[in-house]
């Protein structure tokens, strides 16, 4: 083991092997990207369809305050809902750049240096004491410290670590990456960086795939009995209230329905009116979750 630290030259070495003690899970979206998304979602296409129809025969009817009702609910879910979601990801992206300008203490070429945390690569020797954030995985080397672990195990109690000695590698001389040096004073040997330390492997998993509860499970299932309940609802309203405007208000009288079905002016009205219906009742009765599942 090499007290004396990494050269330059090991230190380029490492990093082009091991690569760079960065973490980058996070998509970065633009603002446009993120509102053309938006309308990705079904319960938007269902109100824009019903936008359309309203536009197409606004200047018949003059039912201006509809269409501009719907307008606003579409503007209201698409517009407003991504400037949050924008604005989540700028303040994310803020938080991982102040993490980038964390410095550390590494020893090269017998020299302790201060750099940032993403210069630090495999193999080099860092300097912790009190209060430092351990930037990489590695074990310990010299020195004796706790270790606040609670990011990663939960746990509130410090964990105290001892050096590895030849041969005895435990549990007890571990160093992982986002935990806090609550007391004490060594140094430790990097063996993993970046996406390669316990933290990278956690923060990508997350990233990827958002862990399922019981209860979460349990929830989704129910949504989708309602879901189902929601749609089912609408198209039954639907046909009752085609029902009682074409057969029901002529008296079932075949002549007078007929002629009501041959109105094409008369029929999109009531086409729209129970569009707009069956809208209001997926939008009130289907849970959100239920459209991405």
């Amino acid at each position: 083991m090499n007290n004396k630290g990494l050269t330059q030259d090991e230190v380029i070495s490492n990093r082009k092997k091991y690569g760079e003690n960065v973490i980058e899970v996070h998509k970065k979206n633009k603002f446009l990207s993120l509102l053309l998304e938006s309308f990705g979602d079904p319960i938007i296409k269902i109100l824009l369809i019903a936008l359309a129809i309203k536009i197409v025969f606004l200047f018949q009817d003059f039912d201006f305050y509809e269409t501009i009702g719907i307008f606003i609910a579409v503007f209201l879910a698409t517009f407003i809902s991504t400037i949050s979601e924008y604005g989540s990801e700028k303040a994310f992206e803020k938080l991982g750049e102040e993490a980038s300008r964390i410095k550390v203490r590494v020893l090269r070429d017998n020299i302790i240096n201060e750099v940032n945390i993403s210069e630090v690569v495999v193999d080099d020797v860092v300097v912790l004491e009190t209060g430092d954030k351990i930037p990489a995985d590695g074990f310990l080397i010299d020195g004796n410290i706790t270790v606040d672990e609670s990011l990663l195990s939960g746990e509130t109690k410090e964990s105290k670590k001892t050096p590895y000695i030849t041969g005895q590698k435990t549990e007890r001389n571990n160093l992982y990456r986002g935990t806090t040096v609550y007391s004490g004073v060594g140094k430790m040997l990097v063996t993993g960086v970046g996406i390669n330390t316990l933290y990278g492997k956690l923060a990508l998993e997350l990233h990827e795939k958002e862990p399922i509860s019981p209860l979460k499970s349990r929830l989704t299932e129910l949504a989708k009995v309602i879901s189902r309940i929601g749609y089912i609802g609408a198209v039954l309203v639907t046909i009752a209230y085609l029902f009682s405007k074409i057969v029901m208000a002529n008296n079932y009288d075949l002549s007078l329905i007929k002629e009501t079905i041959t109105n094409f002016p008369l029929m999109m009205n009531y086409l729209i009116y129970a569009l707009t219906l069956s809208v209001t009742i997926i939008v009130v009765a289907v849970p959100d979750d239920c459209f991405s599942l």
